[in-house]
């Protein structure tokens, strides 16, 4: 049975508190990237200007067209680098959410539960796998 889009995320807070830090970084580096090819361009323009290439020179023509060049392929690998992110982010998140939400309903029914406690084969946190199945053996 296919899960509707809105039970995708098994511990939504959890999940997407853990994404949007994916998020930050993304966007600070982004940034930081984007802001240092921004200041190469801008020192070059700055050097052929002081190093006497006269205005409407065809130097600064070609460095336009190649900022522009860059612009589109840095917005391309934004875009490429955006939707590993979201997988990525998504995936890892559902790895750390799955256990957590396992774990918390199979210690809620403890007392019901007859089947050994177990995680998917990816998920985090396979070391809880023990411990949880030691205290339903203890009581």
């Amino acid at each position: 049975m296919a899960r509707k889009l809105k039970n995708i995320l098994i511990e939504p807070q959890l999940q997407l508190k853990l994404m949007s830090y994916f998020f930050f970084l993304f966007i600070l580096t982004t940034i930081s990237f984007y802001g240092t090819a921004y200041f190469f361009f801008w020192r070059l323009q700055n050097k052929a200007i002081q190093v006497g290439i006269p205005d409407g020179h065809v130097f600064f023509s070609f460095l336009g067209n190649l900022k522009y060049d860059f612009d589109i392929l840095f917005i391309v690998l934004a875009l490429f680098n955006f939707a590993l992110l979201i997988y990525f982010g998504f995936t890892v998140s559902q790895r750390v959410a799955g256990p957590f939400y396992k774990a918390k309903r199979y210690l809620t029914n403890l007392n019901q539960e007859t089947e050994t406690f177990r995680l998917r084969k990816n998920d985090f946190f396979k070391e809880l796998e023990p411990i949880i199945n030691d205290l339903k053996d203890r009581k």
